[in-house]
């Protein structure tokens, strides 16, 4: 009998309820369809979506253009589409001179997404705060924004609430003020008995030696992390929002430099740079585990080699990545 009735039941199976259509106006549909459908990342379907663009109704008061227009290019680079990020960027640097507001309020989106995230952070808006990592890249690829406002971003998403607070400045002065200096000569001698008790017996000696790095250790007084005075941000503030064990910001960093790198590698952002790739380093530094994708794990283990390696006062990189999104960084100094 159950043989016969799920035979019956997939040969005629019961009607589905379907979730209706979502109705939208003939001007939202016909946006939609030229973003998510007819743009591509090439000159001749950009210029032609641009064009239809513009011949919209702008000077409706009724009408937010530019706001329907920042809303489907952002939907359009999480519909899962690779090219999309670089065609959206295309149009929104085609655009910034007729529609200066188009360029605007997309890169307002795409940083209050950046910062809704670092803010908020949760696995399940991963994906979508990478498309919005990639998309900053792409738009400094076209011309659309300054290196200024791409290496802030960088460094906002490294420092943010990492905040140095007045009180753990003070106490890390004070301490440093009010440290005990010993003399040099009292150290020599110190030593030297030292080796002498060493010398003239050896039995016994391992129970003295933990019995002493006990009562050391009772007795020592918690230290402060030394913080630099010219400093307002410090990674080793501990975060409730960013954990030593937190990563994802390093993926952010990696995905942004990794998108810009074709246009970012020049002499003029040659100190940007350094100072961006000295500010993950440091990142690095506090963080108890790296990155599982492999991208991210090449580069962060280039700039510990170059950390490791280099022994001069100045920032030195001189190194190559490649890997499958052809990813080059090359500072020759």
């Amino acid at each position: 009998m159950a043989a016969i009735t799920s035979a019956f039941l997939m040969v005629n199976p019961p009607p589905q309820k379907t979730k209706p259509d979502k109705e939208v106006p003939p001007l939202e549909a016909y946006l939609r369809y030229l973003l998510l459908t007819r743009l591509e990342a090439n000159d001749k379907s950009v210029s032609f979506v641009s064009k239809q663009i513009q011949r919209m109704p702008w000077s409706d008061p009724g009408i937010e253009c530019g706001a329907l227009v920042s809303k489907y290019m952002l939907k359009a680079c999480r519909r899962g589409r690779y090219k999309a990020t670089k065609a959206i960027a295309l149009l929104a640097a085609n655009l910034k001179r007729t529609k200066p507001e188009v360029c605007a309020r997309l890169i307002d989106d795409v940083l209050e997404e950046i910062q809704w995230f670092i803010s908020h952070p949760s696995f399940r808006d991963h994906q979508r705060t990478l498309v919005c990592a990639r998309l900053l890249g792409e738009l400094y690829n076209s011309a659309a924004i300054p290196s200024s406002v791409l290496f802030d971003e960088v460094h906002h998403i490294l420092d943010y609430d990492h905040d140095i607070s007045d009180a753990l400045r003070d106490a890390s002065e004070n301490q440093e003020l009010f440290a005990p200096r010993e003399n040099v000569s009292e150290m020599v001698i110190e030593e030297e008995d030292e080796e002498e008790e060493n010398d003239d017996g050896e039995e016994g000696g391992e129970g003295r030696d933990e019995k002493e790095d006990g009562e050391e250790t009772r007795n020592q007084q918690p230290r402060v992390v030394p913080i630099s005075s010219f400093s307002k941000y410090d990674p080793r503030v501990l975060s409730s929002i960013d954990p030593p064990m937190a990563v994802f910001r390093i993926k952010l960093v990696c995905t942004i430099l990794e998108t810009a790198s074709s246009h970012i590698a020049t002499f003029n952002n040659r100190p940007k740079l350094e100072y961006a790739l000295a500010a993950l380093q440091r990142y690095l530094f506090i963080k108890t585990s790296l990155p599982s994708d492999g991208k991210c794990d090449v580069l962060v283990q280039c700039i510990m080699t170059i950390w490791l390696f280099n022994t001069s006062p100045l920032f030195h990189y001189q190194y190559l990545y490649q890997s499958n999104s052809q990813f080059w960084i090359c500072l020759m100094l």
